[in-house]
């Protein structure tokens, strides 16, 4: 890994009797305490890393918040809050790192509010936060209103959503996220690729799409492992094999330096 490589996906979660579940997902949040993050990173040389607050914690903060003030390594981080918020509160968060808020259908019961989204974004605007949206398959094509008015950065993770069984490069919902991060506002990360994709290790299907997003925007494409893969269990591919796939579709030096040190650095303000 270069100097300054940063993974832009991964969770915290746990220990529970320090951090409680919250009941929707005490049985579906997977064991990843900050310390095997920590060991993780360790052993594929990464040295910036965001956490995204999981939904398994709700709105409770707290979990991230340590594992970002006991790693060793440089961090940023992304919150799920509530609409309550306080300005406060986001001027605090703000001042340990965190850099934006998350959105997603499949976590605030099956849809979005547009609405609350767009005014959550002006809410985090002057902080010089963006939204973090995840999306399955071709839900993305029902918000495409809402990734047009957005009016500050977003990202999209685990590619957009984008299905490589329902026509790859060719189908609608990548012509979307190909669309926003070649020429307006979007990011799109190539984490949880083993999820998106729908065949074995090298997972060949995810990593043509991945080749597709760099060649059209090499300057707006981020990785990350999705690390401790929630929803994949106990057969998730090893995070240094993970690693290995960057070259499959970072084919040289200059593109992996944009996608590992320059892209982080410039969206997620790392120094």
């Amino acid at each position: 890994m270069p100097a300054g490589a940063c993974d832009c996906h991964v969770h915290v979660y746990g220990p529970p009797e320090r951090f409680p579940f919250v009941e929707s997902h005490r049985d579906r949040s997977p064991d990843g305490p900050a310390s095997a993050l920590e060991a993780m990173h360790e052993s594929v040389g990464v040295e910036r890393s965001v956490i995204v607050h999981p939904p398994g914690h709700g709105a409770d903060l707290a979990v991230t918040i340590d594992a970002m003030e006991a790693g060793e390594r440089e961090y940023r981080a992304i919150a799920l809050v509530e609409p309550s918020i306080s300005d406060g509160r986001f001027e605090e968060l703000n001042g340990l790192g965190f850099c934006g808020v998350r959105y997603s259908p499949t976590l605030d019961g099956g849809a979005l509010d547009k609405r609350a989204v767009l005014e959550m974004a002006e809410r985090i605007k002057p902080l010089g936060w963006h939204m973090l949206l995840h999306f399955k398959g071709n839900a993305i094509l029902n918000y495409a209103d809402l990734l047009e008015r957005m009016p500050i950065p977003f990202v999209l993770d685990h590619f957009g959503g984008v299905d490589p069984a329902t026509g790859g490069t060719n189908q609608d919902s990548f012509k979307l996220v190909a669309e926003h991060i070649g020429d307006g506002n979007g990011w799109v990360k190539t984490s949880a690729i083993e999820k998106v994709s729908r065949q074995s290790y090298p997972f060949e299907d995810s990593v043509e799409i991945a080749a597709a997003f760099v060649s059209i925007a090499p300057d707006r494409v981020l990785w990350g492992t999705d690390w401790p893969h929630p929803g994949v269990g106990k057969q998730a591919t090893d995070d240094v094999d993970l690693v290995s796939l960057i070259p499959m579709y970072a084919t040289d030096d200059d593109i992996q330096q944009k996608i590992l040190v320059h892209n982080p650095a410039t969206l997620y303000g790392f120094g």
